[in-house]
Parts: structure tokens; C-alpha cells; sequence
């Protein structure tokens, strides 16, 4: 058989196209689908393939009945996933969807519900079910999200481009629980210079109860306008409570 040339999308390099369960259209892939209509597919659900090659529609196979041309180098028939890049694909029987990046470089956690990389493994924070909710800045799904994932000590995850454009914009909490998301050192001991060089007048000579947003201790400070500093751990991540 000839040689075929490079076919997909910019989602995908496959040599298959699909029938969508949901409207009876053709599309290259989930991602072209969902940007074109205004439902989304479940891949899961397609039951039909077009061979590039040769036009056969035909049941999800590996290859076509017709030219018997394999559809991808990795594939997956329960996700209905096909693709000619070499991604480090692997299909995760507890997150139930292919990830990418190489097995051997990730763990499956149960209580987190996702694959997360193995320098984690036992040194990480779980938050239950943690993928299955929304990306907390831009709002988008991150369970089946092509988009990598920032995983902060908190243990709530972040898109990592998300994470990037707030470090950018000057925000350094988690949007979810508020605590730290880099290492604040620097800024806390400009905090103490600037908190010296300014004594505050008598009147404000008083007390104040904080809670820590780092450690999520509570104590109990002097009040001083420029900043609240945490008598457990020292950071100015802090509130009035």
C-alpha cells in the first residue's frame, strides 16, 4: 500500500474522521465537535469511523475494514482516541480517560481522583475529587482538559497558564483557600523593614486577632496598618478575625 500522507487536525494527527452520536455530523475529533456546535460530544459514545484513506464508514476499529489502514500509532477503542504523535500516551483506568506524558512518570491517586507526577507521590496534599471541578480562574473543565495543570502545596489545581497570567498580574494566593502559592520570603522580610521604619501612633497601641491563611492558625498580634504578621510561621498572609 502507498504511503499516506499526514492527516487530522490541529487537535490531532489521525487517519480517521468520526460520526458524532449526538447530531450525525463528521468531525476529526471531540475538540473540532465542541468548538463548532453548541453541545458537546461524549467521544465515549461514537460508534462510527470514516477511513481518510479510502471514505468507508465503518464501526470504531483499530484499522479499516476496507484498506486496512491503521487510524493512529497510539490507540485507544474506549476512549475512541487515535493518534499518530508520540505523546506518552497511556489510558488511566481511574481517571477513565487516556492522559499524556508517559506512565511511568505518573500515579493514579484515589482520593484525589487523577493522575498526578510521581515526585508527588506521598508528598502532596489530596483534595477529594480535586480535577472534577472547574479550573477556579478561567472556569473551563480540567478533568479531560488538554491544558496542563499547576499543582500548588494546597493541593487545588490551577491551569498552568492561568497560574502563570495571575503570578504575572501580581496575585500569589490560591483562589480557592487563599494560602500562598509561591515562596513569600522576600516580600515578608520587606514587610518587617517597612513595619520597623513605621511606629504607629499610641492610640493604636492595642491587639488584634489574626487567622493565618498558611498555616490556618490563629493568634494574637499587635495591630499595625501596613501588614498583620502571623506569630506561628510568619507570614503576612493574614486577616482580622
Amino acid at each position: 500500500m502507498a504511503a499516506v500522507p499526514e492527516f487530522g487536525c490541529e487537535h490531532y494527527k489521525r487517519k480517521t474522521q468520526f460520526v458524532t452520536p449526538c447530531c450525525d455530523k463528521i468531525y476529526t475529533c471531540r475538540f473540532c465537535h465542541d468548538e463548532s456546535e453548541s453541545h458537546q460530544v461524549n467521544r465515549k459514545e461514537v460508534k462510527e469511523l470514516i477511513c481518510i484513506n479510502c471514505q468507508t464508514r465503518q464501526k470504531v476499529k483499530e484499522e479499516c475494514e476496507n484498506c486496512h489502514m491503521r487510524f493512529g500509532k497510539y490507540i485507544c477503542l474506549e476512549c475512541k482516541l487515535f493518534d499518530d504523535e508520540d505523546k506518552g500516551q497511556y489510558h488511566c483506568d481511574g481517571c477513565g480517560i487516556c492522559r499524556v506524558g508517559g506512565r511511568d512518570k505518573f500515579f493514579h491517586c484515589a482520593k484525589c481522583n487523577m493522575c498526578l507526577p510521581v515526585k508527588l507521590l506521598n508528598k502532596h496534599k489530596c483534595v477529594e475529587n480535586v480535577s472534577r471541578a472547574n479550573c477556579p480562574v478561567c472556569m473551563e473543565d480540567m478533568h479531560t482538559s488538554r491544558i496542563a495543570c499547576y499543582v500548588p502545596d494546597c493541593g487545588h489545581l490551577v491551569h498552568r497558564p492561568c497560574f502563570e497570567e495571575m503570578v504575572q498580574e501580581g496575585f500569589s494566593a490560591c483562589p480557592v483557600c487563599q494560602t500562598s502559592l509561591l515562596n513569600m520570603s522576600e516580600l515578608w522580610d520587606e514587610l518587617d523593614e517597612e513595619i520597623q521604619s513605621t511606629p504607629m501612633p499610641s492610640e493604636y497601641n492595642y491587639n488584634v486577632a489574626i487567622l493565618c491563611r498558611d498555616c490556618h492558625q490563629v493568634s494574637e498580634v499587635k495591630f499595625h496598618i501596613v501588614a498583620l504578621k502571623c506569630s506561628h510561621c510568619g507570614s503576612y498572609n493574614t486577616c482580622q478575625t
